[in-house]
């Protein structure tokens, strides 16, 4: 499903990750798992939501699920609002950059201090992609 449609949920999320040794940040990068939801959502979401990137999708409880889900439909529909993520010299169909760039807590990040509690954060590897984390705020 799309991530801003009632068919996405964190039930669903809980359901699909059951047995599955996968992190958390592929599984929900998935299109079979949820449309559209890419690296920079992906980490944002997670970070939001104070969920380990790294951590096994099938460890993750119901609860945890619930959130973030929120959380993946409220930062994809703020970004929207905000006009998207602007890397190098994207623009919008409009013409204008995106300014939710401007706003990002983990993407791209790594190495900086954490906007919510000033640790470092770190950059790994996961699916291939960057992935920046709080060590502190995502467990």
């Amino acid at each position: 499903p799309e991530p801003l449609t009632e068919l996405f949920d964190g039930e669903r999320l809980y359901q699909l990750s059951r047995g599955k040794s996968i992190a958390v940040k592929p599984f929900i990068m998935d299109n079979a798992v949820v449309v559209g939801v890419g690296n920079i959502y992906a980490s944002e979401a997670l970070f939001a939501a104070g969920i380990d990137p790294r951590r096994a999708a099938g460890s993750i409880s119901r609860a945890r699920y619930v959130k973030l889900a929120d959380e993946i439909k409220r930062i994809l529909a703020y970004a929207i609002e905000r006009g998207g993520t602007t890397l190098r010299d994207f623009v919008g169909g409009d013409g204008m950059p995106g300014y939710f760039q401007q706003e990002l807590f983990v993407y791209g990040r790594g190495g900086e201090f954490c906007k919510a509690c000033g640790s470092t954060l770190r950059e790994l590897k996961l699916g291939q992609r960057a992935s920046v984390y709080c060590p502190r705020c995502q467990r």
